[in-house]
């Protein structure tokens, strides 16, 4: 029986079932006698196992479906892991072949342009700024090729190869004062700059050029995210675990969510071209990552972006030489 039933499908199985209850009922209804209503009852039972049998039937193929679903979507999660790690692969060799080119390029690059810059300056001291004069014109190549010797340092700066580091004990909270000291003469003039520094007893290790860089072109980027319509950045300094973080706020437009996973990679910008080169970001990241450290970024569109890079702070000893500088002329 259990056979005939397992190798019937659905649909004859009802039929079956239907067929057995109805002539059980009629037995039933035109019986007289004792073996007839004691017939009628089991081919009413017989037509309750068939039901049952049913049920059980269609319970297993639900449940076998549902496990055949969690099984697909199980696949298709893998899929997307292996394609997110295929592209996130992709992406690390691409940056590291840009660092490679650019490592063994900027030399030869700045080859080229040293006699250029030279050359232009020679010209620029015997020629009279008068209108009929060339001088502008060879003032233009000189500032070109500056700004041309300036994006190959930045190169340099992001493949890390032509750059040998000096860690020195940093306060955090005196280094952000230096920066901001420096930004001071660029700060926009509808652009206000607040400090919020709590660390002035907190120290960290890592080098100086390349900390102050960090944080200049974290403060430079909130002072082109605000344009021309201005507004508020934040710079503030806290102690976060075991980590000191010095973050960079601004109020301006936020950044959009389908731009956020590019903001890091280099060359990539939001600027009108010859505005910016697109390596900001990168040498930030750059160098958070050579501290030891990282960079979070927090934004949502028209509530401003917030940057904040955690370096582990430095449990000094006793003995240890500090680094201390004057700030009392700050504005």
């Amino acid at each position: 029986m259990r056979n005939l039933l397992k190798n019937t499908n659905r649909k004859e199985l009802i039929e079956l079932g239907l067929a057995v209850l109805l002539v059980a009922l009629g037995i039933i209804a035109a019986a007289t006698t004792a073996s007839r209503i004691i017939l009628g009852l089991a081919l009413v039972l017989a037509g309750m196992l068939v039901a049952l049998q049913i049920f059980l039937q269609g319970k297993r193929d639900m449940m076998k479906a549902d496990k055949e679903l969690e099984a697909l979507k199980e696949k298709n999660r893998q899929m997307e892991e292996l394609t997110r790690k295929t592209q996130e692969l992709a992406h690390h060799q691409r940056l590291e072949t840009i660092g490679t080119l650019t490592s063994s390029i900027a030399h030869e690059f700045n080859n080229l342009l040293t006699p250029i810059m030279g050359y232009s300056l020679m010209t620029l001291e015997k020629l009279p700024q008068t209108d009929d004069s060339p001088y502008d014109d060879v003032l233009e190549i000189y500032n070109a090729s500056v700004k041309a010797k300036d994006i190959i340092s930045r190169l340099s700066e992001l493949s890390r190869k032509n750059t040998e580091m000096r860690f020195e004990t940093i306060n955090p909270d005196e280094l952000v004062n230096k920066v901001l000291h420096v930004t001071s003469p660029a700060l926009p003039k509808k652009v206000d700059i607040f400090r919020n520094l709590n660390c002035s007893r907190k120290y960290i290790e890592g080098n100086e050029t390349q900390l102050s860089q960090l944080i200049l072109n974290l403060i430079i980027n909130a002072f082109h995210a605000l344009g021309e319509e201005g507004g508020e950045v934040t710079v503030t300094t806290e102690k976060v675990g075991t980590d000191i973080m010095i973050e960079v706020a601004d109020d301006g437009p936020g950044i959009p969510d389908d731009i956020k996973e590019k903001i890091f990679d280099p060359f990539f910008t939001t600027k009108e071209a010859g505005v910016g080169t697109g390596l900001g970001l990168a040498i930030a990241l750059q160098a958070a990552e050579d501290h030891k450290g990282r960079i979070e970024v927090e934004s949502e569109e028209g509530k401003g972006a917030s940057f904040k890079v955690f370096i582990p702070e430095l449990e000094l000893k006793q003995d240890r030489t500090m680094r201390y500088y004057d700030f009392d002329d700050l504005p």
